[in-house]
């Protein structure tokens, strides 16, 4: 594979890997809770291979992946540094193309393939959800931009699977964030790229979610049918239009400035009370979701 990352510390972060320089203060990690997370615990836990895969790899195996190198090895370096100029984020990836990069790329990581060979159900249940909800979030997006085009995800679309559920410490997400994200001036500010990031952040932990829920229960029986009532509870608070307001109000109460240095965002996640970690977790986001729905 060409990468050394061990898979038997699910969900510890590797500082090795990180990607914010190795003299950046850890921030602590902050936890939150929703209503519905126990409706998701399963397949956002359970069952999601990208929560044993760290998110420097992640990023490596999906700047890396093309339908030319998609069952070549990876030989490279690890690369710890991006930009918004990097030209694979505007490599357009088709949902067969997601499905070949899950296949041939994240499931043929050394330990990810030993995993494979001895739960089959996982690897199944973790395909079927995460091809469902890049179908529903293709569907939620084309509905935001009001036309369905067949060009509307990117690899940069797909860098929140990476943020919200791969390994990682704090600091090492929101480097990556800051980084694809600062203006020309090296400061964060507020941009329709980035109101595109947390919408479709938004949009994953819940209406995709949901869906992906309601299909994977017909092929996994250890997975029980959402009853009718649980589903209208959930889509109450996770609707397009509830996600759309979740990035209007995190811009309001972000941006108190017009922008940020690295030292000045990076102090935006680490206040506990009035702190924005909660954009990196689907509990956090659900939670922002039910407090301010519309």
């Amino acid at each position: 594979m060409g990468f050394d990352v061990c898979c038997n510390k699910r969900n510890q972060p590797d500082s090795a890997y990180s990607l914010a320089p190795p003299n950046e203060r850890e921030i602590a990690v902050q936890k939150y809770h929703s209503t519905n997370d126990s409706f998701f615990d399963e397949i956002e836990t359970k069952y999601n291979i990208l929560t044993y895969i760290q998110l420097a790899e992640y990023i490596n195996l999906l700047e890396n992946y093309s339908i030319e190198t998609a069952t070549l090895p990876f030989d490279g370096k690890m690369k710890l540094e991006f930009s918004s100029k990097d030209p694979f984020l505007t490599y357009i990836m088709s949902v067969d193309e997601f499905q070949s990069f899950i296949e041939n790329k994240l499931l043929k990581i050394s330990q990810i393939y030993e995993l494979s060979g001895k739960n089959e159900l996982m690897i199944n249940t973790f395909k079927a959800t995460f091809r469902e909800i890049y179908n529903s979030l293709e569907m939620k997006l084309n509905q935001h931009f009001g036309e369905k085009t067949n060009d509307r995800i990117t690899k940069k679309t797909l860098i929140p699977f990476g943020t919200l559920f791969s390994i990682s410490n704090v600091v090492g997400k929101i480097k990556l964030i800051f980084d694809l994200y600062k203006d020309e001036n090296e400061n964060f500010s507020k941009s329709e790229d980035f109101d595109l990031f947390l919408l479709t952040s938004f949009l994953i932990c819940s209406y995709c979610m949901i869906s992906a829920r309601r299909k994977i229960s017909a092929t996994n029986h250890n997975i029980p049918e959402m009853s009718k009532e649980d589903l209208i509870k959930c889509l109450g608070v996770c609707e397009l239009k509830d996600c759309q307001n979740l990035v209007t109000v995190f811009n309001d109460t972000f941006f108190d400035k017009d922008s940020y240095n690295w030292m000045e965002f990076k102090e935006k996640f680490e206040n506990k009370e009035k702190g924005f970690q909660w954009i990196l977790s689907s509990r956090g986001i659900r939670k922002k979701l039910e407090e301010n729905n519309v």
